[in-house]
């Protein structure tokens, strides 16, 4: 169930940011885009993260994070990083608690299905760009950043 919330998640941020045609010639250019995402000084696992552009028509980036806390952003297909521009920075980690074992199934006849409570294992402040805190400012050649979370 947790991997299908993370599934869930990265599937939201491709409807977000679109689907384009891999190898488009009239495609912007992307750069690489990596980084590390810790909290309270330890690598965090399997957390989303999205860039948001700050540009008006401007396209965002996601990227999942590793054991390691490490992640690759993608804009267009897999690990092609983000384009240049401005971003803010949304970092999500959540776990689906108390979900029944077939997910959608009623519990009584004429009740809504269980589909457990969400829980964030990081604070909810970093799931709202405007709110995080984080920025990240993607230029020509290679970019790496850190985003250390707090309490």
């Amino acid at each position: 169930m947790v991997k299908a919330m993370r599934w869930s998640c990265v599937l939201a941020a491709v409807v977000v940011l679109g689907c384009a045609k891999g190898g488009d010639p009239n495609r912007p250019q992307t750069y690489p885009a990596t980084g590390t995402v810790t909290y309270n000084g330890q690598p965090v696992s399997e957390a989303t993260v999205l860039l948001i552009s700050t540009t008006s028509g401007g396209r965002g980036a996601s990227g999942m994070t590793d054991a390691s806390g490490n992640f690759t952003l993608t804009t267009f297909e897999a690990g092609d990083g983000a384009l240049p521009g401005s971003y803010k920075v949304r970092i999500t980690k959540t776990i689906v608690e108390d979900a029944p074992a077939e997910p959608g199934e009623p519990t009584a006849p004429g009740e809504e299905p269980n589909m457990g409570t969400q829980k964030d294992l990081i604070p909810a402040k970093y799931k709202d760009p405007n709110e995080s805190g984080l920025t990240a400012d993607v230029k020509e050649g290679p970019n790496t950043f850190t985003f250390e979370l707090k309490d």
